[in-house]
């Protein structure tokens, strides 16, 4: 039998032929602890054994050092952690700031390395006062730029930062139940964190920072606050970055996979650093699952297809397509009787995804079902044209105020700034289809709203006025903010009228205004009767003509290829791609 002998100082039994320790126990199976061997040493501060010299090799030859695994080692040379100070607009009070918080996110750089780019999520870096980058293991905080936002991208200008850094390489789309791993920093420490899990589901999923339906990835890693940013590994490369969970849930994470990454990388190129977004086809369709509904339209039996019931005006696609086409097929892939079609062997996602993988000014051909035969037709792609912007990040807020009316363009987060995450339920029905439902007529357009009314003698009986929409100034229709302070600004007559929604009208007396509006300024610290920039602004009245309306027009910067409500919002019935 061995010879066993007891430590009483540490409480362990150890045979002494062999290199195993076991615990001392009269109840339970004792587990083995393993001791270094000959091409091993022991960390003294940390206790990790590390290999001997003769058996490390470095990070850069893609093998374990200090204990890792050779994917991890690679990742860690990569990733970063992020705090953000930001400040938010008060849309509310459009002149105002909200108070500077602050947040941490991960992130890391990407192949080659020459370009200096660092990817994290957009929301861990939006409406941002400062940036600081930190390296895994180093105390040293560097300045980090924006380069470009939905994914975001920064850039760090110190060379020192890069001199140490391992670019990954971004490819692939894992299987399900594959394994992968995600790092990043979350909550809970200061330290890398490294979590596992499989591959769930891939399907479309509503982004909640762009309020945008793209791919995504399902995994039951943990991905919590400060996680989001990070790199998900499957094998040397990424394979996702980890940016969202469902709080409803248990384990239920979301990943951003390679095709939208991808396409983000690409758009940069294709723009020289300017993001335009992910392309929508401008229609609204429904399933044509019902029997009776395919015989009326004279459907063969094996075809498929979805009922357009509606165009957005200033998509290319209203020229081309008309409300009762049945869209059949997109770019030569067909698409089924419910809007899907077969992404990869048994897995069907919305068409919408075929769409979204377009740039801005691309040409799709379509096959529609009209008048009982096949047409194929070019429709020209372009990103949305949104009437109520859905997410207005890093953009400052117009305002203009007058006689001590407060007017704004209607946002989303105008909304949620009022009515809270639920503001769906709670505001104004007017202001909720507007945002839900209603099409832009042409490129200037937005909705106006009387914010709210600034205590003054001149609007007495108009103060409990508010959140309303301005649909007239004079009897003449308000096409934007700046059209109306151009209507208000050059009114000869003793009185401006404002019609608003609800068949409102407010008078004001245009002198009065005028003289008074120093004084109401004063009285709420308000520094200006209008944002910067605002009177410069396109509008009916500053150009002789409108401006043309196109699909090749790029709407400011958004990216949202399904327009998609706050996660609180009612569903909308009819589908929008």
């Amino acid at each position: 039998m061995a010879a066993y002998q007891r430590d009483e100082a540490l409480g362990w039994a150890y045979n002494a032929d062999k290199e195993t320790t076991t615990v001392a126990s009269t109840t339970t199976a004792a587990p083995t602890i393993k001791w270094p061997s000959m091409d091993e040493t022991t960390d003294a501060l940390t206790g990790m054994i590390i290999a001997s010299p003769k058996k490390q090799r470095t990070a850069a030859d893609g093998v374990a050092v200090a204990g890792y695994s050779p994917e991890l080692s690679k990742a860690l040379k990569s990733v970063v952690k992020i705090f953000t100070t930001m400040a938010s607009p008060n849309f509310s009070s459009p002149w105002q700031m909200c108070q500077q918080t602050k947040c941490t996110a991960t992130g890391f750089v990407i192949a080659p390395l020459s370009s200096r780019r660092i990817l994290t999520n957009a929301h861990a870096v939006a409406n941002q006062v400062a940036v600081k980058i930190r390296k895994h293991g180093s105390a040293q905080r560097y300045t980090a730029r924006v380069l470009a936002c939905d994914i975001a991208m920064l850039t760090v200008d110190d060379d020192e930062f890069w001199a140490d850094m391992v670019p990954l390489e971004i490819n692939g789309l894992p299987a399900m139940q594959e394994s992968v791993m995600v790092v990043g920093f979350p909550t809970g420490g200061d330290n890398v964190c490294v979590t596992k899990g499989v591959v769930s589901r891939i399907d479309r999923s509503t982004y909640s920072h762009g309020r945008t339906t793209l791919l995504a990835i399902q995994v039951d890693a943990a991905i919590n606050s400060g996680n989001s940013g990070g790199p998900v590994i499957l094998g040397d490369h990424v394979v996702g970055i980890a940016f969202q969970c469902l709080t409803s849930g248990e384990n239920i994470g979301y990943i951003i996979p390679v095709p939208v990454i991808n396409h983000f990388l690409e758009d940069l190129e294709r723009h020289d650093g300017k993001y335009t977004g992910f392309c929508e086809l401008g229609i609204s369709w429904q399933s044509l699952e019902n029997e009776g509904m395919r015989e009326v339209l004279g459907m063969p039996k094996a075809l498929t297809g979805v009922f357009i019931t509606k165009t957005e005006p200033l998509f290319n696609a209203s020229r081309q397509l008309l409300a009762g086409d049945v869209l059949t097929h997109f770019n030569g892939v067909p698409i089924a009787d419910d809007g899907t079609f077969l992404f990869r062997e048994a897995v069907r996602i919305n068409f919408g995804h075929l769409v979204s993988q377009a740039f801005n000014g691309d040409v799709a051909m379509l096959k529609v079902w009209r008048d009982g035969q096949h047409v194929e037709l070019p429709v020209q792609l372009s990103t949305p044209h949104q009437l109520v912007p859905v997410h207005s990040h890093d953009l400052k807020p117009h305002y203009f105020i007058y006689g001590g009316l407060v007017f704004t363009p209607l946002t989303c987060w105008y909304l949620r700034s009022v009515y809270g995450a639920d503001w769906s339920c709670k505001a104004p029905i007017k202001l909720v289809e507007k945002a839900f439902a209603a099409s832009k007529r042409d490129s200037q357009e937005e909705v106006v709203v009387l914010s709210k009314v600034l205590a003054a003698d001149i609007n007495s009986g108009y103060q409990d006025t508010g959140n309303i929409q301005v649909l007239k100034v004079n009897g003449q229709r308000v096409v934007n903010l700046a059209h109306l302070a151009h209507l208000v600004s050059t009114c000869s007559d003793k009185f401006v009228r404002f019609d608003l929604e609800w068949n409102k009208v407010i008078y004001i007396a245009h002198d009065k205004a005028t003289k008074m509006l120093p004084d109401i300024l004063e009285q709420n610290s308000i520094p200006a009767a209008h944002s910067k920039g605002l009177l410069d602004m396109p509008h009916p009245g500053n150009s002789p003509q409108q401006q043309q309306d196109s699909s090749m027009q790029v709407d400011g910067g958004s990216s949202d290829s399904e327009v998609s409500s706050d996660e609180d919002a009612a569903v909308v019935a009819a589908s929008k791609l």
